[in-house]
């Protein structure tokens, strides 16, 4: 007879709302380190000053735009 060795969803402590409040603050940890590395991988990306430089430049073709 087969034995079966995957857990149900009653079985789980995360699903029945009783999970610990280490591993709560973990998943927590993890969220806003990835919201804080965004946000500073976004303001080194608009301050980037090279960047900025090279997209306000315009070639002086010498053609009259009306």
């Amino acid at each position: 007879m087969m034995e079966q060795r995957e857990p149900s969803l009653e079985s789980l402590e995360d699903y029945r709302g009783e999970e610990k409040s280490e591993k709560r603050l973990t998943i927590w940890l993890v969220i806003l380190s990835g919201l804080l590395v965004g946000a500073l991988y976004s303001i080194v990306k608009l301050t980037d000053v090279s960047s900025a430089e090279a997209a306000n430049t315009q070639e002086v073709t010498g053609i009259l735009k009306y």
